[in-house]
């Protein structure tokens, strides 16, 4: 099998992080790809089957779907411009981005792709050209499939991203960049200094002090993703566990406000990706010595642990704390 090579100095491993939030165009690439495959099918089943009745009966949406299918394709390539590295806090800011790669770029990479012809390939010569009208139907698009199709469920994404990423957390602050690096899972392999991933084709990649953004994916589910260009920022793109999709995807009443009152609750999801008692009482409500008395005892019945630095304390959810939040309201 291939691999993916990563090389690591003690610089890069100062600098690598772990991206705790949903990154929308990733999760807009990672998508209509998983709509070319059947991989992650107890986790999208229902969501491909409601995507091909909307496509159905929506001509609009048919067309940005057909369009993003043509410039992503399930491949070893698609394009880096689709997945920019500047921070994308809503869909309109991130088809901006898109829009605004140089031209010398877009050519570039747009003409890597090998679609099979006709109007497919007519609108992606027009588009690696830079043609107004082009860009104009990429943007839209974004929008139209995004709107439709991804953030209906971004709420969903967003508990299962805290859910996937509360072990590496955990790991992170007890075993440092190196245990995050030992975390990401079985298509993964850290061997100091070299991560080694599976991957479609053989390639090494050479951080040079740049550090490496993990991006956790709620809709990758292949196997991880690196940018084609190595001069780019370098990110991984890791899917996450399907057990995270299918905890965050449960649905039923606020059953942990139910039982734990709505402080501890609050306290109890806000610990999944590890929170100081200031941070906390900011998220409840309420005043420092009062979160103290409801993390003592969340702790007590095994819910969190807490890290204490000097003066600083860290709460972390514990296994047994995921899985009563998990099912519910996370």
């Amino acid at each position: 099998m291939p691999h993916l090579r990563i090389h690591f100095t003690d610089a890069d491993l100062a600098r690598t992080r772990l991206k705790l939030e949903a990154d929308l165009m990733w999760e807009v690439v990672g998508s209509v790809q998983a709509l070319q495959y059947a991989a992650g099918g107890l986790s999208f089943g229902s969501w491909r089957r409601r995507v091909r009745e909307r496509v159905g009966e929506d001509g609009c949406l048919r067309a940005a779907v057909h369009s993003l299918v043509t410039v992503a394709p399930h491949a070893s390539y698609f394009p880096d411009f689709l997945t920019p590295s500047a921070a994308v806090p809503d869909i309109g800011t991130g088809a901006e981005l898109v829009l605004a790669t140089p031209r010398r770029r877009l050519r570039a990479e747009i003409r890597r792709l090998r679609p099979a012809g006709g109007a497919a390939k007519t609108w992606l010569e027009e588009l690696a050209d830079g043609k107004a009208a082009a860009l104009r139907h990429l943007e839209r698009a974004l929008r139209v499939y995004f709107r439709c199709l991804v953030e209906p469920h971004l709420d969903v994404i967003e508990q299962a991203l805290r859910i996937g990423c509360a072990a590496g957390v955990q790991r992170y602050l007890h075993a440092g960049p190196e245990g995050l690096l030992g975390w990401l899972g079985p298509a993964t392999r850290w061997g100091p200094p070299v991560l080694t991933v599976d991957y479609p084709i053989d390639r090494d990649l050479f951080l040079a002090g740049r550090g490496l953004v993990l991006i956790p994916s709620y809709f990758g589910v292949h196997h991880p993703v690196a940018l084609a260009d190595p001069r780019l920022p370098p990110v991984l793109v890791v899917p996450l566990h399907a057990g995270a999709r299918l905890l965050a995807g449960r649905r039923g009443g606020d059953h942990v406000s139910a039982l734990l009152g709505a402080t501890r609750a609050t306290i109890l999801r806000s610990a999944v990706t590890g929170c100081t008692t200031t941070r906390l009482a900011r998220q409840a409500g309420v005043a420092p010595a009062t979160v103290s008395h409801h993390t003592n005892v969340l702790r007590e019945a095994g819910l969190i642990t807490t890290d204490r630095h000097e003066n600083l304390a860290t709460h972390l959810i514990t296994p047994l704390g995921l899985a009563v939040l998990g099912p519910g309201g996370g």
